[in-house]
């Protein structure tokens, strides 16, 4: 994949010459000629390396750094400053700000060049550090949730089968069903666990889960209230559902797949849910988008947000949860996948989640 390089520089000539020399060795790049239009091509490039000058106008290159590090995702993105002057001072002030290098105008092209790619190289190499660090949590994590996650709903299937079948074979048949519903329910939820960890492990390899997925109309309004009615069977946590819509069919999607994603988020939503306040899903259309806004009061003391939103979060913080934390995490990269936005927010005792996805794909 071709790195991609925002440069933030106002003298005109020297950015086109700069931008000319990158691509001649191999770099894609953006430019912008003012900090704040820096700032935001940062943002809707997601770039592999910013270079910016210092001396800038109005937004000056200090400030553009700081702006840009307070963006969660950009706090570890190499930053290389252009600078007129081999000043200590603007050094140090750089690098408090978290810059990674200098480079003193004039330049040579060879300097440039190579400043890049060893900056590049030790982003890759900590970047490769990190992921073999979270994959490793991860699979401590599990070990220590997987008897919750798997061998309660197993022990409930063999000791609820054991007891349908003394039933059944002494003709109390009427009895039985509701063992044999909470069998189906136990197996449900070992199935959704599965499948979160399947899709996990293609999306940690860069695969994507849902490319094979079959595409129909989905009834979305009936759609969601099934999951309810069969979210109430498996919990015995008491809660009022108040689900609103004024849009019924969604084009193109997997019925299967659109049924996990949002089992997962009215699961999340009921599963920490105050009973003493309505559950609310609102569902509308906007600009043939249908946006899914679903909240809580919730019991407990935590907050979230959507940047938290990270494989195994919820095993890592224990407060009041359970489960893999696997669901949103996953229904977040399936959102992508449609081109759609998720937020999430946690926060004073409310919990609130909005998906976002085109009505037709």
């Amino acid at each position: 994949m071709t790195p991609k390089i925002v440069l933030i520089e106002d003298d005109l000539l020297l950015a086109e010459n700069t931008k000319t020399i990158l691509e001649l060795n191999g770099f894609e790049c953006e430019v912008a000629h003012q900090g704040q239009l820096g700032v935001e091509l940062v943002k809707s490039v997601q770039p592999d390396l910013v270079v910016c000058d210092i001396m800038l106008d109005e937004v000056d290159g200090f400030e553009v750094l700081k702006r840009i590090r307070a963006i969660q995702e950009f706090i570890h993105l190499p930053f290389i400053f252009l600078t007129a002057r081999a000043d200590f001072l603007d050094k140090r002030k750089g690098m408090n700000l978290g810059a990674d290098d200098f480079l003193t105008k004039p330049f040579m092209s060879k300097d440039l060049v190579e400043t890049i790619r060893a900056r590049l190289l030790m982003s890759n190499q900590k970047k490769e550090s990190v992921g073999l660090e979270i994959k490793k949590n991860a699979v401590d994590v599990f070990y220590n949730i997987s008897s919750h996650e798997y061998l309660t709903p197993l022990n409930g299937i063999v000791n609820l089968s054991k007891m349908a079948v003394s039933m059944i074979q002494n003709n109390q048949v009427e009895e039985a069903l509701p063992l044999l519903e909470g069998i189906s329910i136990s197996g449900n939820r070992i199935l959704r666990t599965t499948r979160k960890l399947l899709w996990y492990n293609q999306l940690s390899n860069h695969d994507n889960p849902w490319r094979n997925s079959t595409s129909g109309i989905v009834h979305i309004l009936k759609l969601q209230k099934q999951i309810v009615e069969s979210l109430k069977k498996g919990t015995t946590a008491p809660f009022e559902f108040n689900i609103r819509s004024n849009i019924n069919v969604l084009y193109g999607y997997d019925e299967v797949l659109l049924e996990f994603v949002l089992t997962e988020i009215f699961q999340n939503i009921i599963q920490y849910a105050n009973p003493s306040y309505k559950v609310y899903a609102d569902t509308r259309l906007e600009n043939n988008y249908l946006v899914l806004i679903i909240r809580n009061h919730y019991s407990g003391n935590y907050q979230v947000s959507s940047q938290d939103i990270k494989p195994f979060y919820q095993a890592h913080n224990p407060k009041d949860m359970n489960g893999t934390g696997l669901g949103l995490f996953i229904i977040q990269e399936w959102v992508k996948t449609v081109h759609g936005q998720m937020e999430v927010l946690g926060q004073n005792n409310l919990f609130e989640v909005i998906m976002k996805i085109p009505v037709s794909i």
